[in-house]
């Protein structure tokens, strides 16, 4: 059975089937979750491992010991998704970038749209959000968060199938043949929908469209409802 608590590994803190935590993991599994000797713990090296592992060794600020089992992709999707969500209000986002995270992204690209009203975001706090919530779901990869870009510039250098969430479109998401294993990009707009511009942007790189039904939803919910049937078809 994998134990149920998870701290985070550096992988270069992983030799010979020996592990060493970094200082504040070391002290939340000491000081706030009282562990000690021979209690078994669960690892995330957030490069795509999980390690079942005893604990051997706790001092005043480090706790080492020992790997029992390697676990190659654990709580990771056969499929790479990649979302582009329009940046919106602070608290809605990291909302957005939690629960995303537990969804099974890949990486998050921000996009800066012609009709965001917030244009900016807090990097190192939205990074500290996704290792916190991947250690809570137990996934082995920490998807990454890049800078915003322009829509443009996501279409110019995209790789892999791109689909869009439109009430301007009549197929649903699960009308569209997705083939697993598959790179696929997912944009959503903000709240205003995306511009004329960027309409024909996306026409012009021959997008495809979906839509999540007659309710108009927050961008949020429409990343966490779209996210929620690709793990359905995909996973």
């Amino acid at each position: 059975m994998i134990p149920d608590k998870a701290f985070y590994v550096s992988p270069q803190n992983i030799e010979s089937g020996q592990f060493v935590l970094d200082p504040d993991e070391s002290n939340h599994l000491i000081n706030v979750l009282r562990l000690s000797i021979n209690q078994e713990i669960f690892l995330l090296d957030g490069k795509g491992n999980g390690y079942h592992s005893i604990i051997k060794k706790v001092s005043k600020a480090q706790v080492s010991g020992e790997i029992i089992k390697t676990f190659v992709g654990y709580g990771e999707n056969q499929s790479s998704i990649y979302l582009a969500p329009a940046i919106i209000k602070r608290d809605r986002f990291e909302t957005l970038l939690e629960k995303s995270i537990e969804l099974g992204v890949k990486e998050i690209q921000p996009l800066l749209l012609d009709r965001c009203i917030k244009k900016t975001l807090n990097l190192a706090r939205c990074e500290k959000i996704i290792t916190s919530s991947a250690k809570q779901c137990r996934r082995s990869y920490f998807p990454k968060i890049k800078d915003p870009i322009d829509l443009g510039t996501l279409l110019a250098n995209n790789n892999g199938d791109i689909f869009v969430g439109s009430q301007k479109e009549k197929n649903k998401l699960s009308d569209i043949k997705l083939i697993k294993k598959n790179q696929l990009h997912l944009i959503i707009g903000p709240e205003g929908d995306f511009s004329d511009h960027e309409y024909e942007l996306m026409y012009k790189h021959k997008v495809q469209f979906f839509n999540l039904g007659q309710r108009r939803l927050r961008s949020e919910t429409a990343s966490l409802a779209s996210l929620s049937i690709l793990n359905e078809i995909m996973v």
